[in-house]
């Protein structure tokens, strides 16, 4: 008898703490749209729509390193993702597809890791995925940091030519949307 009650409160507390969660979630998130594929803005002390997009160098999967401030004259899409999210996995083709149709026309896609870096892992999932993108090492997490990443994954970051954030979008972006935000920016 006791086996199920135990049971039964260590389900009664996961479910509190999810929804203690959920709640800070919605607190934290400001000026969202509401729609699919909608962009959404984070919670202020982050990178924040209208501001200058938060610099960073780190290592890139295949070497080398990238900055962000590096690519200013660029429009940037950064996408944090990782291994196990299935989200990320079907957003990815179409960011390729946009990134192989404007990257001549000034668009750069960095695929930003979250906290993993596992190489071998990481490879496996771009090449099952067909994404030909840079791909950037993020294992203790202080690029996500910086933006405000702390779960919802995939996130998205669309940053001008002048290094400022146009679009912070939470979860995975419809063809069309990505499209569409990148000819904006172009």
């Amino acid at each position: 008898m006791s086996s199920g009650v135990d049971r039964w409160r260590r389900w009664l507390a996961v479910a509190v703490g999810a929804a203690a969660i959920l709640v800070l979630a919605v607190f934290a998130l400001r000026g969202q749209s509401g729609g699919a594929g909608q962009p959404t803005i984070v919670a202020a002390g982050h990178a924040q729509v209208g501001h200058a997009a938060p610099d960073f160098t780190t290592p890139l999967l295949d070497g080398g390193t990238v900055r962000l401030s590096g690519l200013r004259g660029k429009v940037v899409l950064i996408n944090f993702w990782a291994t196990w999210c299935t989200a990320c996995q079907d957003e990815m083709p179409a960011i390729e597809q946009v990134w192989d149709r404007y990257r001549g026309r000034g668009l750069e896609v960095i695929a930003v890791d979250f906290r993993e870096g596992n190489k071998a892992a990481m490879q496996r999932f771009l090449r099952q995925v067909g994404a030909k993108f840079p791909a950037a090492l993020d294992p203790d997490g202080k690029i996500a940091d910086a933006y405000g990443v702390t779960f919802g994954l995939p996130t998205s970051v669309f940053v001008d030519r002048d290094g400022m954030v146009r679009v912070i979008h939470l979860g995975q972006m419809a063809p069309d949307f990505i499209d569409k935000q990148t000819l904006s920016l172009l």
